[in-house]
């Protein structure tokens, strides 16, 4: 059987990801409200109680759901032991399973938690099943050499194109600071950074894109995609031909991907 993916919702408000294999279902960060997740999994056909929960990090928008969907269906919670310090406030019967590093398994499935760059402990994952493998890489500053090779062999990835750096450099509503945090080594990846990297998993055989986390204020969906297009267009390669790249919106369901 294969992996199939569907970006519940992406984006600065809030972040969610299903993931299946098997007869294995995750759902990777859960930063909306429960009963939108409900509906989407209604709509996934898929039960509830079935579901563990991947964590990346502790920020708002990608854990402050994880402890009601927990609670309410008894998931079985992944994440590293910074983010169970995390969860111990917020949590009484969601059974939290700690990892520290290398592989493990979720049920049918084979997950690779990888570290990025953020100014708070994270990780992305990759995720294995049927020879098949799919990776999720988010909030990060910067994507190092070593990690875009090592996602290269990945058949599907979703990585971060948060925001464009004129827009954001024109946001009057940001404080200097917190651009600097976002342009930082630690913050987000930027439209044209997230593009660069896109031309180097092309390269190594990359055929699927996703697009998400993108900034509400400074990004839109139109603008990530063209950056990316026209990057990968200049090195030779064609959105569409050579790779397909596909933006996650923040309010709704995306496509559900297979990857078989």
């Amino acid at each position: 059987m294969s992996l199939r993916l569907c970006v519940l919702g992406s984006g600065s408000t809030g972040n969610c990801l299903f993931l299946s294999g098997g007869n294995t279902n995750i759902l990777i960060d859960q930063g909306l409200p429960l009963k939108r997740v409900e509906r989407c999994l209604e709509v996934l056909r898929v039960d509830p109680k079935s579901v563990a929960l991947l964590v990346t990090h502790t920020h708002s928008d990608h854990i402050s759901g994880v402890a009601p969907f927990a609670e309410k269906y008894g998931s079985e919670v992944y994440c590293s032991a910074f983010v169970r310090s995390a969860l111990a406030a917020r949590t009484k019967n969601a059974r939290v399973k700690p990892f520290l590093t290398g592989d493990f398994f979720v049920g049918d499935l084979t997950v690779a938690p990888f570290e990025v760059p953020h100014d708070v402990p994270c990780v992305g994952y990759s995720v294995y099943h049927a020879g098949k493998k799919v990776s999720i890489a988010t909030d990060l500053g910067q994507m190092p050499a070593a990690l875009v090779s090592a996602l290269g062999d990945s058949e599907l990835i979703l990585i971060e194109s948060n925001h464009d750096t004129a827009l954001l450099a024109s946001n009057r509503h940001y404080p200097p600071y917190l651009k600097r945090r976002i342009l930082s080594g630690h913050g987000h990846l930027s439209n044209d950074a997230c593009a660069d990297c896109l031309v180097e998993f092309a390269k190594s055989g990359v055929r699927q894109i996703v697009l998400g986390h993108l900034s509400k204020e400074n990004n839109y969906p139109e603008l990530a995609f063209e950056t990316a297009k026209r990057r990968l267009s200049r090195d030779g390669f064609y959105e569409g031909r050579d790779i397909r790249v596909d933006v996650a919106a923040p309010d709704r369901m995306s496509a559900l991907f297979e990857v078989s």
